[in-house]
């Protein structure tokens, strides 16, 4: 594990692990991730953070993407070369939701992820470990228009949180919607 990955997580126990099967090109990286709670203080290894999630909500409903692969409530994306992390999160929730953010999100946790399988050829993000950064966000305008048109994403709304609740959403998801709870 990278040293300086070692030294934040040192002390921390995760709120859930999970394993998880991505695809990467022909071959598929065998993953595990824990979901940390972190406080907006805290400050990760940044080289480790591939993208950006939030936690959108909306008058006390959640936001719920759905995709190909089925429904879930941290929309987000790769960090661009060159651009900030909260430039990286609104610019997501723009293309994947068509919300733009009021105020300032708030770092409430994140995923670790460890790839145990052989980095694949031309593999361009950090390995083994890397990291997604979970903020909670309140949206405030709708851009319909801003949603990326051939994007993965088939749809976005929001939902009371009974609703999301009862979705069958990974470990992870559900512990942070514990979390939002308590923001």
């Amino acid at each position: 594990m990278d040293k300086g990955l070692k030294t934040f997580l040192c002390g921390r126990s995760p709120l859930v692990e999970e394993e998880q099967n991505w695809q990467a090109g022909a071959s598929a990286l065998l993953q595990t991730r824990a979901t940390y709670t972190l406080l907006p203080s805290d400050s990760p290894p940044l080289r480790l953070v591939t993208s950006v999630r939030a936690l959108l909500t909306r008058g006390g409903r959640i936001m719920v993407v759905r995709d190909p692969e089925g429904e879930h409530i941290i929309p987000g994306g790769r960090v661009d070369a060159g651009e900030g992390l909260l430039e990286a999160l609104e610019r997501e929730l723009l293309e994947e939701t068509g919300w733009s953010v009021r105020g300032d999100p708030v770092l409430i946790g994140l995923f670790h992820y460890h790839i145990h399988s052989p980095e694949p050829s031309g593999y361009r993000y950090p390995y083994p470990d890397f990291l997604q950064l979970v903020y909670r966000a309140e949206a405030s305008g709708h851009f319909p228009d801003a949603v990326e048109a051939s994007g993965y994403e088939l749809g976005a709304g929001f939902r009371a949180l009974n609703d999301v609740q009862r979705l069958a959403l990974s470990q992870g998801e559900m512990a942070l919607l514990q979390l939002l709870q308590e923001f």
